[in-house]
């Protein structure tokens, strides 16, 4: 999730305690803007000060094409503003440990960090994937992308992330920091898998047909909460 400012390390985090809901619900204004590309971003209390930043947006490929790209770890130095260097260190069934290096703005500045992401594919052709920090120079630092899709060939996605560095700087100016660096990632990982898609190397897999009175996934109720039975996916790549 990134890195304009904190988000250049879409990798760290404290394991998930008290996980929220990975995108809010939206009404019928909110989709319209989310339907002309906007990147919607909020940011909701989380505790002592920090808050949690979530940004959402549309992106022209099917859910499973994002999910390739935002899972492709090894290549976000390439893409990730900030982001100087990414390596996939283990690789298993049940999770992907991924270290990263970032300049960051301030506080942030220099940062490195280890963390855990594992994946699930859930029911609706819908991906989830949640990171946490099991090593690295910020307090904590952790996250989710919950991707879905939102009308034939488009795909919604939406960044979770929580992020304190190891400084004293005020709350307000981390807060700030967050909310932008969720924006930047969703903008970062559109501009990737559309020249992706320009440059021919990124193919979707068939689009099935809706009925053009298909209510949006986006509209009501918050996303299932995952499953002890859940698939877990390998990274790709």
């Amino acid at each position: 999730m990134v890195f304009r400012s904190l988000v250049g390390c879409a990798l760290l985090g404290c394991a998930l305690a008290s996980p929220a809901a990975a995108r809010p619900t939206l009404d019928n204004g909110r989709l319209d803007e989310l339907s002309h590309y906007q990147v919607l971003t909020f940011n909701d209390p989380f505790k002592n000060g920090i808050e949690r930043g979530k940004a959402i947006g549309v992106i022209d490929a099917t859910p499973e094409e994002v999910f390739r790209v935002a899972t492709d770890y090894a290549k976000y130095r390439d893409f990730m503003p900030r982001v100087t260097g990414s390596s996939v260190r283990e690789a298993t069934r049940d999770h992907v440990l991924v270290e990263m290096q970032a300049e960051l703005r301030w506080p942030a500045g220099s940062s490195k960090v280890t963390a855990r992401y594992t994946h699930e594919k859930l029911p609706g052709d819908i991906y989830r994937v949640k990171f946490g920090m099991v090593d690295g120079s910020l307090k904590q630092y952790w996250g989710s992308l919950y991707i879905e899709p939102f009308a034939p060939g488009k795909t919604a996605i939406t960044y979770e992330l929580v992020a304190e560095p190891d400084t004293v700087a005020p709350k307000s100016a981390i807060n700030r920091g967050i909310k932008r660096s969720t924006g930047n990632f969703v903008h970062a990982l559109r501009q990737r898998v559309n020249e992706l898609h320009r440059l021919g190397y990124l193919h979707p897999e068939p689009i099935a047909p809706r009925g053009t009175d298909a209510r949006s996934p986006l509209v009501g109720a918050p996303p299932p909460a995952p499953t002890d039975d859940s698939s877990s996916l390998k990274a790709h790549r």
